[in-house]
């Protein structure tokens, strides 16, 4: 969902944040085959999961599939200007310079009104943080490289700015991004823990348990979802999403709405950023 999410501000998408719903089919369906596009291996857990969001997510009409593939088609060249760039090297070692490195490589400005303080309306942003995600280990992000969104912004290829102030933007972007990758990682014990509290005697074999992970990880699901992901009868996965409601996690929002997750895990690692502040 973050990488979604990213996707959408990068590209000035202004609706449909659901992954999985009817708004914005166009560009969900353009956002899962670029992502996809963007792996090196098919066979990834990220590639099951998108095969999985797919078959979830609400069917595109026609002329929305056609919307899809001509954002494909003009955006397959920026994609792969930047896995090319990856790949060819030599870039610096460092994850900080190495981003600084590859932005350099595809900074422009083109602001429509020729304004040098006009942020940057298009640029190959959307696809830097594409790649993150579906290669972090380019990017020297850690050991265990994660799917990071987010570790560039717009903003950082305005024509206006300085190398300082780039290197700034760059570095606040990268720390946010691994910040809220670490958020991520402790996210999911924590969503098991509140699912054992709600319901603590739910057998090994329930479907109760992945229906809670699916709703927690989207947000918001249908029945209907939910029936095509596990897969279920409509009326079955119906009956989960009740349960779910029953015990605080889910909740309705109306007899044609998907229902929506009733928590919210918020946490943050203050002394973790005040760290890597002293450090810098």
């Amino acid at each position: 969902m973050r990488a979604w999410a990213q996707y959408r501000e990068d590209r000035a998408i202004t609706l449909g944040a659901s992954l999985v719903g009817a708004e914005c089919a166009a560009e969900r369906n353009a956002f899962l085959a670029l992502l996809a596009h963007a792996l090196p291996d098919r066979s990834a857990p990220l590639a099951q999961a998108l095969t999985l969001v797919r078959r979830i997510a609400i069917r595109p009409l026609a002329d929305e599939a056609a919307q899809s593939a001509a954002i494909i088609a003009a955006s397959l060249p920026d994609l792969d200007a930047v896995r090319a760039a990856l790949a060819a090297g030599p870039l610096p070692r460092t994850p900080l310079e190495r981003l600084l490195a590859l932005v350099e490589r595809f900074r422009y400005s083109a602001g429509t009104s020729g304004d040098a303080l006009t942020a940057t309306a298009q640029t190959p942003c959307w696809a830097i943080n594409l790649a993150a995600v579906a290669q972090p280990e380019v990017f020297a992000l850690g050991a265990i490289p994660l799917p990071c969104p987010g570790i560039v912004q717009r903003r950082l290829f305005r024509a206006d700015r300085t190398p300082e102030e780039r290197r700034t933007i760059a570095r606040e972007s990268l720390l946010a991004a691994l910040h809220d990758a670490t958020c991520d990682i402790a996210r999911g014990p924590r969503a098991a823990e509140a699912f054992v509290r709600a319901f603590p005697a739910q057998r090994s074999h329930s479907r109760l348990y992945p229906a809670w992970l699916l709703l927690f990880a989207l947000d918001t699901l249908s029945p209907a979802g939910l029936a095509r992901a596990l897969p279920a009868t409509k009326a079955g996965a119906a009956k989960l999403l009740r349960q779910l409601e029953s015990g605080g996690l889910a909740r309705s929002q109306g007899p044609w709405a998907p229902f929506a997750c009733a928590i919210r895990l918020p946490l943050t690692f203050p002394a973790w950023r005040e760290e890597a502040d002293k450090q810098a």
